[in-house]
């Protein structure tokens, strides 16, 4: 029989969209099974969790200390999906009852809270992850072994526009238009821009600069700029771009050629050599390594999946390195790698209130 995790569910109540893509990808695997949760402090709503989660309601808690009390010898891990900034206590309850965590990104919402919560999960030696979802997608796979046939990295350009904030229509959660240390926008999305950087570079930048823009109350509009040792690189993340929906971009530049990813044509790279040569490496390429195995794909070449293809790779890295005791995933970051994300967005957004660059380490 299948050794499967359980798993108790903190946060991602009913309502929560995020939640939906974390169950769909970790069930789709067969290796997971929700055992209970805290999904709200709201009774009424738990009520709902109750009938959403398909959990008889004495497995929803109101309390996160309760359900380690009645639960902790029957789970294996906990799901943590509150948002960032209210994370520091239930990593704390958790890890002093040696509980393992996977955290939906980014690690934490405040540099001081996060380096605590590091020291702590550190020393008692807390397994730990979280899901950065675009290092799941084959084709972000295939373009770090890629970076070789480019030569030496010059520059890069990262882009991730949304418009979330510039509908008239839209509806946002009340706590991302409340900035803190480190405003929402940096959190949801350069969180993931850094990733990116940290998996192809295994590189932080030694100093950054940025620009922000507060067209509301909250910042949803940024250019950055980051200094690393050899080369150059921008980011720029927007949720006030009208018909930008979710267009994660890369460009890559190096001293032999390129290399260009977009979100919107999520299975295709375009390799650019200097002798101006283009090729596009797709799933029908031969000698592509992750985009030609239909194993890390729900559907076959000529069904385009994406987004939940990308969460169903990272529970299937979550459940190798939990259960099989593999010290290191090629698409799951470190604890380290976790903190230093955060230290750098409060860089990032510090350098924009001082209008100068601002050294990392």
């Amino acid at each position: 029989m299948k050794k499967i995790i359980k798993l108790a569910i903190i946060g991602g109540s009913y309502d929560s969209t995020i939640a939906k893509t974390h169950l769909r990808s970790l069930f789709s695997t067969g290796k997971y099974e929700v055992i209970c949760g805290c999904f709200s402090e709201n009774k009424n709503k738990n009520k709902k969790n109750s009938q959403f989660y398909s959990l008889q309601e004495n497995k929803i808690y109101n309390d996160i200390q309760k359900l380690i009390f009645y639960e902790k010898k029957n789970i294996d891990l906990a799901l943590v999906l509150t948002p960032p900034n209210t994370r520091y206590k239930i990593y704390k309850k958790l890890a002093v009852n040696n509980i393992g965590i996977i955290a939906e990104k980014p690690f934490e919402g405040n540099s001081q809270k996060a380096k605590r919560i590091y020291k702590l999960l550190k020393n008692k030696k807390i397994f730990f992850v979280s899901t950065y979802s675009y290092l799941g997608y084959p084709a972000i796979m295939e373009i770090k072994p890629l970076l070789k046939k480019i030569g030496s990295i010059k520059n890069f350009i990262l882009e991730m526009p949304q418009e979330s904030s510039a509908l008239k229509n839209a509806k946002m959660k009340l706590w991302r238009t409340k900035d803190k240390s480190i405003p929402n926008l940096h959190l949801d999305l350069a969180s993931h821009l850094l990733s990116l950087i940290i998996y192809f570079f295994n590189e932080i930048p030694s100093k950054v600069n940025s620009l922000e823009n507060k067209n509301l109350k909250y910042v949803d509009n940024a250019y950055t700029w980051l200094k690393f040792k050899n080369f150059i690189g921008q980011l720029w993340f927007s949720k006030n771009s009208p018909g930008k929906k979710n267009e994660l971009s890369i460009k890559i530049f190096g001293s032999k050629g390129s290399i260009e990813w977009a979100h919107r044509k999520h299975e295709e790279i375009i390799l650019s050599d200097n002798n101006g040569n283009k090729h596009n490496i797709t799933r029908r390429s031969k000698n592509s390594k992750y985009l030609k195995n239909n194993k890390y794909f729900t559907y076959s070449a000529g069904h385009p999946g994406g987004f939940l293809d990308s969460f169903i790779n990272i529970y299937e890295e979550i459940y190798n390195l939990y259960k099989k005791n593999i010290k290191n995933s090629p698409i799951l970051l470190n604890l380290e790698d976790n903190l230093k994300i955060i230290l750098i967005l409060e860089k990032i957004h510090y350098s924009s209130i001082k209008e100068s660059w601002q050294k990392i380490i």
